[in-house]
């Protein structure tokens, strides 16, 4: 009972309209796709308390006393893409904050998607870069390639067996006049 008072006379206590405010943000969120965590941010700037305190109180006090509300906005969220129009002042400055929210996330993915574009063309450059020098370097290495090719040509291939044997003759058949015309030629000088 004590306890009971202590948390009565506490300039700081949860108040039921606190409790009501903080249910009808949660469910809101529910409803339209958002996270309790974002409600409760909400809910803090709203209320004069921390996330925190907002998220014990609705987990711990708040969210037993809302099960059929969460249900139910549970299932409005899967059967609906949008939030309805808003029908009080408190669920318009909630729509109003959503649509921030949502313009600022947007903004985020633009500057996302800004750096992607940014880092993509970056890459893309870098890679036609390679590419160039790719074929650069093909182009040098068939040039060598031939040159190598050209520069060493081995002997079978410039000279055919046939041939080689046909020049093997003329050269023997060459000697051998050279050593007629030797021994013919070291008798004459012998003999005057």
């Amino acid at each position: 009972m004590q306890t009971v008072e202590k948390w009565a006379s506490r300039s700081d206590a949860w108040t039921p309209e606190d409790d009501q405010r903080l249910a009808d943000l949660v469910l809101n969120h529910i409803s339209n796709g958002s996270t309790q965590l974002k409600a409760f941010e909400e809910a803090a700037s709203l209320l004069g308390r921390t996330p925190a305190a907002c998220g014990y109180r609705w987990n711990g006090v708040v969210r037993k006393d809302y099960r059929s509300e969460i249900e139910k906005a549970k299932e409005a969220r899967k059967h609906s893409s949008q939030a309805s129009a808003p029908t009080t002042p408190e669920t318009a400055a909630n729509t109003n904050h959503a649509v921030q929210a949502t313009s600022e996330s947007i903004k985020d993915v633009i500057d996302f998607l800004q750096t992607y574009d940014a880092q993509y063309h970056k890459l893309r450059a870098y890679l036609t870069q390679i590419e160039q020098e790719n074929e650069v370097l093909a182009s040098r290495v068939e040039a060598l390639e031939e040159q190598l090719s050209t520069q060493q040509t081995p002997l079978e291939q410039t000279v055919s067996p046939e041939q080689l044997e046909e020049d093997s003759r003329t050269l023997f058949a060459i000697m051998e006049r050279a050593r007629k015309l030797l021994n013919d030629g070291g008798g004459n000088h012998s003999d005057t």
